[in-house]
């Protein structure tokens, strides 16, 4: 799978922080930037899914109400 690359600013005293709790954790900064969002990010990703099976169900409906006002 293709990687995407993100990028944000933080301040010094925020960057600092950052690199002191990835040393900590034996991690380079950007594995303890994505180890720590990869909670948030699974339930992200889980919203969309039930977002995408929304829109689906509602289309096969809208589908169905169109055709029976077809006939």
């Amino acid at each position: 799978m293709k990687t995407k690359v993100i990028a944000f600013r933080v301040t010094q005293d925020e960057y600092d922080a950052l690199v002191y709790n990835g040393k900590t954790a034996g991690l380079k900064l950007a594995e303890f930037v994505a180890w720590s969002l990869r909670p948030t990010i699974a339930l992200s990703k889980e919203a969309v899914v039930k977002e995408q099976k929304r829109l689906e169900a509602k289309a096969k409906r809208d589908a169905k109400k169109a055709a029976n006002a077809a006939q």
